[in-house]
């Protein structure tokens, strides 16, 4: 059974979930990690153990009946064991009465046949997880994306407002 824990600077294992933030998404995917650690948002920025082995960090931002987790990675070598399905879990027991949802590259805008085989294993990886397919795509920072819920559908307005709101007290922030 994994073990969660709030992640501040101070953390003692805030270096691990920094390396593994910078490693698992892409420069123009990322938003200086500062800005996941402020209070100008309100957000759940959780550390995952097994015992004292660290697997994974999620970052969520919960408003009203919607959870998005907007960054979510577990360490690479511990792929592929189940962590991922029971951070999943967790934030679900956490939130059980929200849609839960995360965001996933568009399969068809891949560069290549390495990186077609990664977005493909992403968006299996959330269909077992019981997500569905949801109507809304848009495009942020560069890349488009394919909005997946678990708990129901979400509609374009409905995710636009949610950001609306959560980022209407931060000068010079762009929703979706």
């Amino acid at each position: 059974m994994l073990q969660f824990f709030d992640i501040t600077k101070k953390s003692p294992w805030f270096p691990q979930v920094k390396a593994l933030y910078e490693s698992a998404f892409p420069a123009n995917e990322r938003i200086p990690i500062k800005h996941l650690l402020d209070n100008k948002i309100k957000r759940e920025f959780w550390a995952f153990f097994d015992g004292d082995t660290f697997c994974g960090f999620s970052n969520s931002i919960t408003h009203g009946s919607i959870t998005n987790i907007v960054y979510f990675a577990v360490v690479p070598e511990l792929r592929s064991r189940g962590y991922g399905s029971q951070i999943l879990q967790d934030i679900s027991e956490k939130h059980p009465d929200t849609r839960i949802v995360v965001d996933i590259e568009v399969e068809e805008d891949s560069k290549d046949a390495e990186e077609l085989e990664r977005r493909n294993r992403r968006r299996d990886f959330y269909l077992r997880n019981g997500f569905d397919s949801s109507p809304v795509d848009y495009v942020w920072q560069g890349e488009h994306y394919r909005l997946l819920s678990a708990g129901g559908i979400v509609t374009e307005k409905e995710f636009r407002d949610f950001w609306k709101e959560i980022l209407k007290n931060v000068p010079g922030a762009k929703y979706p």
